[in-house]
């Protein structure tokens, strides 16, 4: 019932956010605050996993050129400077990139930033020996490694290629002499998938001993068109289990769905929702304040770089929406931190007083009872975050965007 009214509250909360696609400043406000983040986007993908909400384009050797120019012409555009708490490189497939080209980036970007950590999530099969040795002395500290499964059947329904124990095996340990952290994504309720399957998997990697481990529940967001092999509930028995087997090998739980050895925690989400940051790279979303915008799709991007004119999806967020998302932030941490919740509204410490009444939150600490609850809150903020690009419902002027997008896509053609 309780898991039920907050999914429905944040449900409503984030359906009110649409976007305006439209020319906006290359400079965003509070650039130079005392703290942000940075994250890149790069599209390229040779296939596209069913599973994926995210925004890709196949790749293409002469897109990836042009792509690589206008990142770095959009580095010099936007206005950044100061110092960096985090950046975090996604997509599509980063590695795709040559390491020298991950490099020439990241020598662009530090023309202008300081940057703390540098995270750059791959395909285990592009991560070889050469490849991670040139970007960790680039900088790059974490990488994050998507296997999913080891469930053949599972990964041919979602269209995934499969990375045997073996490879990550050579991966995980090539990193760790080098001093690169890793992390390893699992992910539950693919389709054939079971409660066997996925503790086997979870065994499997807690004897190839990566820094961190990140399980997935299989998310229904606009754009993802495989169907689920499990219920919710289901998918949270799968994470609860695992998670008694990562306990006995030495990780300690860092939230909901991360398990880790390692102070460098490679958690894009988490971080995202924690202070202001700006993307780089096409779909690259941003947030200062009240404000988010997001880049345009790589045709729209590729001209807008050209012509100097940037263009972007544009939205002023609710309050109760940010104020929602803070909070659920504390949640999937399973630890609030008492100053944060201080801070809160009134509507938000009854809610949290309620949560403690209940037996969800004992203190400032999500309870065994209340994981259930976090693991369900979670996952429908991400269900619920605004795409534009891949759900047009978030666009108030769409058939203005799409004129926008045939004429740039003649161009690039």
């Amino acid at each position: 019932m309780i898991s039920a009214i907050s999914k429905h509250m944040l449900s409503k909360s984030f359906s009110k956010i649409n976007f305006t696609f439209k020319p906006i400043d290359w400079f965003d406000q509070n650039v130079g605050d005392s703290r942000f983040g940075l994250y890149i986007h790069v599209p390229f993908c040779k296939i596209f996993c069913s599973f994926c909400p995210f925004y890709k384009v196949l790749y293409n050797e002469r897109l990836k050129r042009k792509y690589l120019e206008a990142v770095k012409r959009e580095i010099e555009k936007r206005g950044l400077m100061g110092k960096a708490s985090w950046l975090y490189i996604g997509g599509g497939t980063p590695n795709l990139l040559k390491a020298e080209e991950i490099c020439e980036i990241l020598s662009c970007l530090k023309e202008f930033v300081e940057v703390d950590e540098v995270g750059m999530e791959g395909n285990p099969f592009e991560f070889t020996p050469e490849y991670l040795e040139k970007i960790g002395d680039a900088g790059v500290t974490k990488i994050s490694v998507g296997v999913e499964t080891f469930h053949s059947d599972s990964l041919k329904a979602v269209k995934r290629a499969k990375a045997s124990k073996h490879l990550i095996e050579k991966v995980v340990g090539e990193a760790q002499r080098l001093g690169i952290s890793v992390n390893v994504d699992l992910m539950v309720g693919l389709p054939q998938q079971t409660l066997e399957g996925c503790l086997k998997d979870a065994k499997t990697i807690v004897d190839i001993g990566p820094d961190q481990v990140t399980i997935y529940p299989y998310l229904i967001i606009s754009g993802v068109e495989a169907e689920p092999g499990m219920d919710s509930q289901s998918m949270f028995t799968v994470i609860e289990s695992a998670w008694n087997i990562f306990r006995e090998h030495g990780y300690r739980r860092d939230s909901v769905w991360v398990f880790s050895k390692s102070h460098k925690i490679y958690d894009s989400a988490k971080d995202e929702l924690v202070c202001d940051y700006f993307g780089l790279g096409p779909a690259a979303f941003s947030t200062c304040g009240n404000i988010q915008t997001v880049n345009p799709p790589l045709e729209i991007y590729l001209q807008m770089i050209n012509d100097d004119k940037r263009l972007a999806f544009h939205t002023e967020l609710d309050g109760k929406a940010k104020v929602w998302r803070a909070f659920a932030h504390e949640l999937y941490k399973l630890q609030l931190d008492p100053k944060v919740c201080s801070e809160m509204p009134l509507n938000i410490k009854m809610v949290l007083q309620f949560l403690r009444m209940t037996g969800y939150v004992e203190g400032f600490t999500v309870t065994d009872k209340g994981r259930y609850l976090v693991h369900e809150i979670t996952k429908t903020v991400v269900e619920t975050l605004p795409f534009p690009l891949s759900n047009p419902k978030r666009i108030e002027n769409y058939d203005e965007y799409v004129e926008n997008l045939k004429k740039f896509s003649a161009l690039n053609v």
